[in-house]
């Protein structure tokens, strides 16, 4: 990938945007799958981010089910014609002890420039992401297009499956764009060669919980108990091996045992699981049955297993492709080569965003974003490069799809 220069993008500027982003509003906008540490409060970046866009001209709407998670819907008409929707997230995945963390080990959202590179919690994931929508949404406004609507719609919930943030957008407050981006990492490396690619589906997850119930033994008896552990760590061993249909998981945690009862072989073990790479045809009811089967299949007399969701939004199908021949995609496409130099990689997403809950009520969106498609878990951090490519990359998106598509595109949305 060929870097924008000349563009009048100005990575200065574009940077401490980034670092300010990074640092608003934590921790308390850390959110996690399996439920939060402390009550998330997206608010707190929502308002400042808020206060930018109406500085911009934007019409800035903050809703929600709840006043510390509020959504910000922000909409700039240029003149008649499609609505353009970019989209980010809010909230971030936990940043963990600071000690596992080489760079920023005082403070994970306190960003640090280095190489090239900013590191701190949120950077690929998703706030310079966010600070490159803002920067491309700024650049439109200052030289605005003759015909469309751009909407900025930035969710809360976002780690957590959406639900109150774009689910709760296109269910509750009847968001319908014409098309969207969410600006959420796609970036990719290979060898010395990198690029962003774009996606144009995104697989589905979810959560499982087993539970195994066996028959206790003193631990110099093994042979007269059914080991509940023993069963789950060999099953889950096998299904890692051999995924239930091309489903792959992650163990996310394992219990078993009670304290003073070291004498003794468990009664009960469970588990908790992440399946991954679910695609736009398989239900939740399927997805259990599977697991289920699978596990009472291997599973001896004495041992009684159920696989239930884990508490929660932890269950999501994913999507179909958009076409090629989308506009959307041909507008992204275009934009790509322009700035680049180099034709977009289509792909299928391997992760839940808020692309999957648009495209579940018939949105055509995609994902297109800086962010590397690696989702690290101690020192996350961005290419300033890729940071300025994408920005160049998304005005012109934005240019390209309201040039191509005059008021007659909104109008037949609508019919």
């Amino acid at each position: 990938m060929t870097t924008a220069v000349g563009s009048g993008v100005d990575r200065r500027a574009l940077t401490d945007l980034v670092t300010s982003l990074v640092a608003t509003g934590q921790p308390w906008c850390e959110n996690s799958l399996d439920g939060p540490t402390r009550p998330p409060e997206e608010t707190r970046i929502a308002h400042p981010v808020a206060t930018i866009l109406r500085r911009w001209g934007f019409d800035v709407e903050l809703v929600g089910r709840q006043p510390t998670r509020l959504n910000v819907v922000a909409s700039k008409r240029f003149g008649p014609g499609p609505t353009l929707m970019l989209n980010d997230h809010l909230d971030t995945y936990p940043s963990g002890p600071p000690s596992r963390w080489t760079v920023c080990s005082d403070d994970p959202y306190r960003a640090v420039e280095l190489d090239g590179r900013i590191y701190a919690r949120g950077t690929s994931d998703t706030r310079a992401n966010l600070a490159a929508l803002l920067t491309a949404a700024q650049r439109v406004v200052a030289d605005p297009p003759a015909t469309g609507t751009l909407l900025v719609v930035l969710t809360v919930d976002e780690e957590r499956n959406g639900v109150e943030g774009s689910q709760y957008l296109v269910e509750q407050h009847g968001l319908r764009p014409d098309a969207s981006i969410t600006v959420e990492p796609t970036a990719w490396t290979e060898s010395a060669a990198r690029g962003i690619a774009l996606a144009t589906a995104q697989t589905g997850h979810a959560l499982l919980d087993i539970a195994a119930r066996g028959i206790s033994s003193h631990i110099w008896r093994p042979d007269t108990g059914v080991n509940p552990a023993q069963f789950l760590a060999d099953a889950l061993a096998d299904i890692g091996d051999r995924p239930v249909q091309n489903w792959p998981i992650s163990i996310v945690g394992l219990n078993a045992g009670e304290a003073g009862m070291a004498q003794f072989t468990p009664l009960e073990a469970t588990a908790r699981i992440a399946a991954v790479n679910i695609g736009p045809e398989v239900s939740a009811g399927e997805l259990l049955v599977a697991f289920q089967q699978r596990l009472a299949a291997r599973a001896p007399e004495s041992i009684d297993v159920a696989v239930t969701f884990a508490p929660g939004p932890t269950f999501v199908a994913g999507t179909v492709p958009l076409s090629p021949t989308d506009p959307l995609v041909e507008a992204i496409g275009a934009a790509y080569v322009e700035v680049t130099g180099e034709p977009v990689r289509h792909y299928t997403k391997p992760a839940f965003n808020d692309t999957i809950r648009f495209r579940h009520v018939g949105i055509p969106a995609v994902t297109f974003g800086p962010g590397d498609d690696g989702w690290a878990v101690y020192d996350e951090s961005i290419s300033v490069d890729t940071l300025v490519t994408a920005t160049e990359v998304l005005e012109n998106s934005v240019r390209r799809y309201f040039s191509a598509h005059p008021a007659s595109a909104r109008q037949g949305n609508e019919q």
